[in-house]
């Protein structure tokens, strides 16, 4: 049996790691293990999160979340906030028919 992550490195790049998974996104940029980036729509009408990953640590980032890793309730709700505002801002770009659905850091 071949189990494919949920999670992997953006096409084209090994730099990155990409997720749809709002609870991963969120405990990555709540303890910090990777650089957020952005977010933008993907094509099956979701968002899909991105983050620097030049040691390529973002494979093993997903399994100590799925295995049930720790991080600060503070952290981890300021995380939360951050991340589903950006996510709505590239869901509002997309109502708005604007072309890119990118939602930087900023």
């Amino acid at each position: 049996m071949n189990i494919q992550p949920a999670s992997r490195a953006a096409p084209g790049t090994e730099s990155q790691f990409t997720t749809e998974r709002l609870q991963l996104a969120i405990f990555l940029h709540a303890n910090q293990s990777l650089p957020f980036m952005r977010c933008e729509r993907s094509g099956n009408g979701k968002v899909r999160f991105l983050f620097e990953d030049e040691n390529r640590t973002g494979t093993q980032a997903e399994l100590e979340f799925d295995r049930g890793a720790a991080v600060s309730a503070t952290d981890l709700f300021a995380s939360q906030k951050f991340l589903r505002r950006r996510m709505s801002e590239a869901l509002e770009n997309r109502r708005n028919g604007k072309p890119h659905g990118d939602c930087n850091p900023h």
